[in-house]
């Protein structure tokens, strides 16, 4: 099945680029391998050899495929966020060409540079590679992004600072919990909305939104480029890191969280405050995904259909979340409880 899957993408991508390129002679894809690693998208690296002229050519790139509701959305905005952070200089992939009706392959999908080298995760462990220079650069070109000037990059970028942020965050999970019944969630939507007049505001960055060492890669000479930019918004610097944290401490290795603050400190020379409120935050992103999903279904939730069983090999992951909960609100959830005992 996975075999006639590859095949049928394959066969795709030649009448696309049939239709993209008909001056091209003798198109063929081959080498066509499944990336796939995620609950969003499928992705397919592959090698398009045609001939131009009197000369056989080939092209190595990455055609990445949505699925769920807004697809057409997520490509646009993906394709057009590289595009322009690829343009300001930043690491990402070069972008190619947008599909955004995507007959050709089922859905909307977008064709984008193949990264040659090794995921970040590996690499951290592999002796081929200074581990504490990867991660230092990790955390640089992080910094780098948040650094960078949205108004000027991304059109309607917000006016205003944290409180413009966390409005329209709270506003969105309210929104969110009514859509799909999950109502028991509203209280540590409540504890964000009374605590959020403490936190200390800071101008707006543009987020990543899932920025952890699954998303980069190192290419071959050694420099790094980062991947997945489906979520990215405007907002606090402090929500992107608290969500690396929370993310890279319970699925991997708890000593993650401190790491990755101190280092995020020492890069911008000063004490990063109220990061505890943000933990939250990204408590209450995670928990709200999971519930939605599981109340929903993961296709309307934007992921693809067999999403819900990846959630379920991730038990350990939503405990640490939920505990987290606990110890820096007291908020004790008997619903999402009962989740955890259902998977």
């Amino acid at each position: 099945m996975e075999d006639e899957r590859v095949r049928g993408v394959a066969e795709g991508l030649t009448r696309y680029y049939e239709g993209l390129h008909p001056e091209r002679v003798d198109q063929v894809i081959t080498g066509i391998r499944d990336l796939t690693n995620g609950w969003e998208a499928d992705i397919y690296a592959f090698t398009l050899e045609f001939t131009e002229g009197d000369s056989r050519k080939e092209e190595e790139r990455v055609a990445r495929l949505y699925h769920g509701g807004g697809v057409h959305n997520k490509a646009m905005n993906e394709f057009q966020v590289m595009k322009t952070l690829n343009g300001a200089g930043y690491p990402v992939p070069e972008v190619y060409h947008l599909e955004t009706e995507g007959s050709a392959l089922g859905g909307p999908f977008i064709i984008m540079e193949w990264i040659k080298g090794m995921n970040l995760s590996p690499a951290l462990r592999t002796p081929k590679y200074d581990a504490d220079a990867l991660f230092s650069e990790f955390i640089r070109i992080w910094v780098q992004l948040h650094g960078l000037d949205g108004r000027s990059l991304i059109p309607d970028f917000p006016e205003g600072d944290t409180d413009v942020y966390l409005d329209m965050m709270l506003e969105r999970g309210t929104a969110r919990i009514e859509e799909t019944g999950v109502s028991w969630l509203q209280p540590v939507v409540e504890w964000l909305r009374e605590n959020k007049a403490e936190v200390t505001p800071e101008g707006l960055s543009i987020l990543h939104q899932d920025y952890h060492t699954e998303n980069v890669m190192v290419r071959e000479d050694g420099s790094l480029v980062v991947l997945d930019w489906t979520g990215t918004m405007p907002g606090d610097f402090r929500s992107d890191l608290a969500w690396s944290m929370l993310l890279m401490s319970t699925y991997d290795d708890p000593n993650f969280r401190e790491r990755i603050l101190h280092a995020y400190e020492k890069e911008i020379g000063r004490e990063i405050t109220d990061i505890e409120f943000f933990d939250v935050l990204a408590v209450a992103r995670r928990l709200l995904d999971v519930a939605s999903t599981f109340a929903v279904g993961a296709e309307q939730m934007g992921m693809k259909a067999g999403a819900i069983e990846s959630m379920r090999n991730s038990k350990d992951h939503y405990q640490k979340t939920y505990g987290l909960l606990v110890e820096r609100t007291g908020i004790r959830l008997p619903e999402f409880e009962e989740l955890l005992d259902s998977l």
